[in-house]
């Protein structure tokens, strides 16, 4: 009974920040801190910013569109045809119209999304889960912590769009009944001015709202990962675990490349030497090779290693310093020889060539 009371305050007790790894573990499931208010916020100011750049070019063209639809000679007989161009005519204008606002709108939205989240694709969210239309579960989430604090800042917006409307409408009473006096052609742009005016107020009281919103995502995001001591130490344990197997299983490629190479030195047609921190062993077949090949190489210990395998397998060993640090610098196991080192490997191997044509006569 005692252990079970002491799991369940360890599983409650979550005081340590999250690892790196746990981090990880969160983004590839989609949980990542995110605020959809600032994304909102923004997209709005963008829109009101882009509509007093643009606001006179968009009431032209309804303007023209308007014109033109009262203006425009009537078919004598409405057909498919007719009916069509007449709306396709129609759209393409809106689209010209907007588009300008639209496509601001749209990557405002992206690049802010992208901002708090980054570059991701999370392809498990898009698998249906059961679990969001059971009853039980909604009203659960409906009368949740965070349904409360959303219901909270919906409120607390709405109060505070009512209060700036009332800020701007209550000292403008008397321009509004001056509208009545005021030429038709007017009309508008004394209406659009003061509808653009609390626009942006209200656009403004947004974005600071969206960024206090922002930074509660972050926290809760942060206190939802926290973790208790004891699954950091697990969490810790299992890295150890892993580094270990990781170190076992790169010290047995390590040895395994090893015999590989020390076997394939008596194969070699020439060892050169540094004399005694390096050693290359160089083979070189006409037939199948277009250039000599590195078969071996290594520095201290190992050059001594290769050196003595060499003498066991009767493999000449020729001292050559420069060539041996190059070789041991610019080239790899397996790799042939660089292009600029063929005079220099060719004056080697012609040398041991004509040692053992020698030693045959």
């Amino acid at each position: 009974m005692d252990l079970q009371l002491q799991r369940f305050a360890d599983s409650g007790d979550k005081t340590e920040r999250a690892t790196p790894k746990r981090r990880e573990e969160a983004r590839r499931k989609g949980n990542v801190s995110r605020s959809p208010e600032l994304t909102s916020a923004l997209v709005l100011a963008a829109i009101l910013v882009a509509l007093r750049f643009t606001g006179s070019m968009i009431w032209g063209s309804w303007q023209s569109l308007m014109e033109r639809d009262l203006t425009m000679q009537v078919p004598s007989q409405w057909t498919t045809s007719t009916v069509t161009q007449l709306f396709l005519m129609q759209g393409a204008t809106a689209v010209k119209a907007l588009l300008p606002v639209v496509g601001i709108a749209l990557l405002i939205g992206v690049a802010v999304s992208v901002a708090q989240v980054r570059p991701m694709f999370v392809s498990m969210l898009l698998a249906p889960k059961f679990s969001r239309i059971q009853p039980l579960a909604g009203l659960k989430r409906m009368f949740s912590t965070r349904t409360l604090v959303e219901l909270g800042k919906s409120l607390l917006k709405l109060m505070l769009i009512g209060f700036v409307g009332y800020s701007v409408v209550v000292p403008s009473a008397s321009e509004i009944r001056g509208f009545t006096q005021v030429d038709v052609t007017q009309l508008p742009f004394a209406v659009g001015s003061m509808v653009f005016s609390l626009g942006i107020r209200i656009a403004v009281c947004m974005v600071m709202l969206a960024f206090f919103d922002f930074l509660y995502q972050r926290f809760e995001y942060e206190r939802g990962l926290r973790m208790t001591k004891q699954e950091v130490k697990d969490e810790m344990k299992q890295m150890e675990g892993n580094q270990q197997i990781k170190g076992v299983i790169r010290r047995r490629a390590r040895q395994l490349a090893f015999r590989r190479m020390m076997q394939e030195v008596p194969k070699a047609d020439v060892v050169v030497t540094n004399p005694t921190h390096f050693a290359i062993a160089l083979k070189y077949d006409s037939q199948s090779m277009a250039a000599p090949q590195v078969i071996a190489k290594g520095a201290d210990n190992l050059a001594q290693r290769i050196k003595e395998r060499a003498a066991e397998s009767g493999v000449p060993m020729v001292e050559n310093r420069p060539l041996a640090q190059t070789l041991y610098r610019v080239a790899e196991v397996g790799d042939a020889v660089p292009q600029e080192l063929y005079q220099a490997v060719a004056e080697v191997l012609a040398h041991v060539y004509r040692l053992k044509q020698a030693a045959r006569g």
